[in-house]
């Protein structure tokens, strides 16, 4: 995928990533300045920043609804789910459930699990994404749930599980929203901060002090979690998401209107679209369709050449163009997977000039 240049607007730009939100990215320079000395120290600059850092995690924390001191930082978003989910998945014994429309990562994770002499179940989701874990829980006496909250494919919203004592769950929540969407019982959590227009290069975990989690990584010294993380990016992060939440009902509420014009739309101007999921049970931000008879890497460029950026394929998949494993476990197409995200700025003008290209270029 070309990078976006000043020739594509970012109201033409329904990829998946989101920009630093402008309150971070203006303030970004004075964390770099004043983020490189060691917390720890004596120094006035170094307790300076201790109190910058303190202040950033409690209002992380307090936006993720859960207690500052369940929060850990990791410095990539793969080292989380490592630390995460592994913390869970150190007893063989315990079966491990996941869902066909995880991520990849999880996938991975699952078969890790069974190489190393445990079970492993796959759940199937509905025509329109949703996993009924309860029912595949109700006989088991011990295992691990790997909880997606929001799949950033296709937009479904899975339910609240209602998990017994014996069941440790991790919950996903790198593409939800509420950020606080958390379930009543749950031991650990990852959130994304590119979601909320936060940096890359940074990981928000959860463990619940009812957790069962246990450290994947090498014991050392009182550290709960081992590694490093970028304390500027730590700053930012703390920034956007504050400055987020503040726009986020009235965003998503614009959103929820723009989702279903988009949909309509698709259906009434593409001959043969399927349009992914359920109508009004979904997180507005995000729309996959398949193009009959197309070639989705086709469609990306003639829609780019026309000025929009999308994306085409897995979200998570190795490279940019990899073959959903979301919509082909929902029985769909192999080929001519398109998705949209949709932002705040966008507006039904763009979308009608957005979906006229597909249309054109499919």
């Amino acid at each position: 995928m070309s990078p976006i240049t000043e020739n594509t607007p970012s109201i033409r730009d329904f990829q998946n990533d989101l920009p630093l939100h402008p309150a971070a990215r203006d303030l970004l320079a004075y964390f770099f300045d004043s983020g490189w000395v060691d917390p720890s120290k004596l120094h006035h600059q170094s307790a300076q920043l201790r109190n910058l850092i303190g202040t950033a995690r409690e209002t992380i924390a307090d936006n993720l609804g859960i207690k500052n001191s369940e929060l850990e930082v990791v410095g990539e978003l793969g080292f989380g789910f490592q630390t995460a989910l592994g913390g869970l998945l150190k007893d063989p014994s315990e079966k491990f459930f996941y869902s066909e429309i995880d991520r990849q990562v999880v996938h991975a994770f699952a078969r890790s699990h069974i190489n190393s002499g445990g079970l492993a179940t796959s759940l199937k989701p509905s025509s329109t994404g949703l996993v009924d874990f309860q029912s595949a829980l109700a006989q088991e006496k011990s295992s691990v749930v790997s909880w997606q909250a929001t799949n950033r494919e296709m937009g479904a919203i899975q339910e609240l599980p209602k998990l017994e004592d014996n069941h440790s769950l991790f919950a996903d929540m790198t593409a939800s929203f509420p950020l606080n969407r958390l379930p009543e019982k749950w031991d650990s959590a990852l959130w994304d901060p590119r979601s909320f227009a936060g940096p890359q290069g940074i990981a928000l975990i959860g463990i619940s002090h009812q957790s069962k989690w246990r450290n994947p990584g090498p014991e050392l010294d009182n550290r709960r979690v081992f590694g490093s993380f970028s304390k500027p990016l730590l700053l930012a992060t703390a920034v956007a998401l504050e400055n987020w939440v503040k726009s986020a009902a009235e965003d998503f509420a614009h959103l929820r209107k723009l989702n279903t014009f988009t949909r309509e739309l698709l259906r009434s101007k593409i001959k043969g679209v399927r349009v992914v999921g359920d109508d009004q049970k979904n997180d507005p931000r995000f729309i996959a369709l398949v193009l009959a008879d197309s070639v989705a890497e086709e469609v990306l460029r003639k829609v780019e050449h026309a000025g929009f950026l999308i994306d085409a394929g897995s979200a998570c998949g190795a490279g940019a163009l990899s073959p959903s494993h979301v919509l082909t476990s929902m029985g769909f197409s192999e080929n001519g997977n398109v998705r949209l995200t949709l932002k705040p700025d966008q507006n039904e003008t763009v979308i009608t000039e957005l979906v006229e290209r597909i249309a054109a270029s499919a």
